[in-house]
């Protein structure tokens, strides 16, 4: 149509905000891109959905109006009566059983852009490797082949899935792990800015402090963050030009363009980054990603843990080698047989797909039900508790429903945020109508069985189980 396309996204100003809208609207803006607040756009004449890493758990919304939007753009497309494309390198699980099952077409590309080979993957045991440098994250095979990127003038990504310089400060004297004083996680170090910084309230203290527990001072920082590596970088490689990406130096839209501008003109030898940098990226630079630490999902209290390991390595994998030149990826792990590594390095997300299923069938996980999260909070431990456990025996004294499943009530794993103490019940059910009704019911007691004091919130086919 010759119009220009509107983008909608979050980092708008409040001023900016409607005008996306307005052109819609007027008919002057015939594409509209965006996040997932995009798909609520007031388009006429709607022909075509486009759900781009339809995976990514970040389509989900996870406060107020709790939404997905990859699932509402099937509904929308559904409403009107237009084509709908998923698009994913690694679909979700629920996503591509629903492919199995004809509810979606499967349409499957079998090569990579220009007939790419994919990158051949190396996994490096680090609990079975000698390091030359034990007090760094790097294998020595993963510095030789930085090193060797290098000497080739080619450009390397280096991914860690979690930023700041240490992940948790320990006292040396009686082994205490510094925490948030309003919620129940500990503290990462960000030695740039000199503070330690909960990553979830937003909390800071100075890095120069005592311990909690005995007073001691001894305090250091272990564990990785992408600041960490970047000085290990520094240090290993002194002669190349390193950015860093995450969410600590794209503080804006500007300097995050700024940064990819830098790395796809060859000003950049080596970007180290968070899942930002995983995937839809296209630099053609870039011969060798190395992982720096693929286990660090795995050990998550959720179902799909093992689903979300796999995608972000396949997504960071598929960073290398998109040029003339074909790549390479080094995955340094503790666990190396482990089957969502060991798939992913050989691209085999079929055999993923039904192994999963596998492990998820027994349990009654998705795609074989459907979840509604149940989260208790308030200031009063005891009354949360309390109110969590009334909410259980109400819905168990119910009429029962066949195949419906309560779980629970427990703390939940981050069980203290914000000063608020968390509890949740998980309801489990092949009927969707059944989960339905109990959900309608419950909120029809919620006024005798929830105190105004405690908050609870339904969260239907919840993304964040924490």
């Amino acid at each position: 149509s010759g119009r220009p396309p509107r983008v909608r996204h979050s980092g708008l100003r409040d001023g900016e905000r409607p005008d996306p809208w307005e052109r819609v609207l007027t008919g002057e803006a015939a594409v509209v891109m965006g996040a997932r607040s995009a798909v609520f756009a007031p388009l006429e004449r709607l022909g075509l959905i486009v759900v781009d890493e339809e995976h990514d758990p970040a389509y989900k919304q996870d406060d107020g109006l709790r939404y997905n939007g990859r699932d509402l753009a099937v509904l929308r497309a559904q409403q009107a009566g237009c084509p709908v494309i998923l698009g994913s390198a690694t679909p979700s699980v629920v996503s591509y059983f629903h492919a199995q099952q004809k509810k979606y077409t499967l349409l499957t590309m079998k090569t990579r852009v220009e007939q790419q080979p994919l990158p051949e993957v190396a996994i490096i045991d680090l609990a079975n490797t000698p390091r030359s440098r034990p007090d760094l994250f790097f294998s020595d095979a993963l510095i030789a082949a930085v090193r060797n990127t290098l000497e080739q003038r080619q450009q390397s990504l280096l991914f860690v899935n979690r930023r700041g310089f240490a992940s948790f400060m320990l006292c040396r004297d009686c082994g205490h792990i510094l925490q948030c004083r309003h919620c129940q996680v500990s503290l990462t170090l960000h030695r740039s800015k000199q503070q330690l910084l909960c990553h979830y309230c937003g909390f800071t203290q100075h890095p120069k402090s005592v311990c909690t527990a005995c007073g001691s001072t001894r305090l250091t920082g272990l564990g990785l963050g992408s600041e960490r590596i970047e000085q290990e970088v520094q240090d290993l490689f002194p002669e190349a030009r390193v950015a860093r990406l995450d969410s600590d130096t794209a503080v804006n839209r500007k300097q995050y363009l700024h940064t990819l501008k830098a790395v796809r003109a060859g000003e950049v030898d080596i970007l180290i980054g968070t899942q930002m940098i995983a995937k839809g990226l296209h630099f053609p630079r870039i011969t060798l990603v190395g992982v720096l630490w693929a286990d660090s999902g795995l050990g998550m209290p959720d179902y799909k843990a093992a689903e979300r390991t796999y995608a972000l390595l396949a997504q960071v994998t598929g960073r290398a080698g998109r040029g003339a030149v074909p790549g390479r990826v080094l995955v340094q792990t503790y666990q190396p047989h482990h089957y969502a590594i060991e798939l992913a390095r050989h691209h085999r997300y079929e055999t993923f797909y039904h192994q999963e299923l596998a492990a998820r069938k027994p349990l009654g996980y998705p795609p074989f039900s459907r979840l509604v999260n149940i989260r208790f909070s308030g200031n009063d431990e005891q009354q949360v508790q309390k109110t969590a456990e009334a909410v259980a025996d109400y819905l168990r004294g119910l009429s029962p429903q066949k195949g419906m499943a309560i779980l629970g009530p427990s703390p939940a794993p981050l069980i203290k945020l914000k000063d608020k103490t968390r509890w949740q019940l998980l309801l489990k059910s092949v009927s969707h109508t059944a989960l339905y009704a109990c959900c309608e019911a419950l909120l029809r007691a919620k006024g005798t069985l929830c105190p105004r004091t405690v908050t609870m919130q339904l969260d239907v086919d919840p993304e964040n189980m924490m």
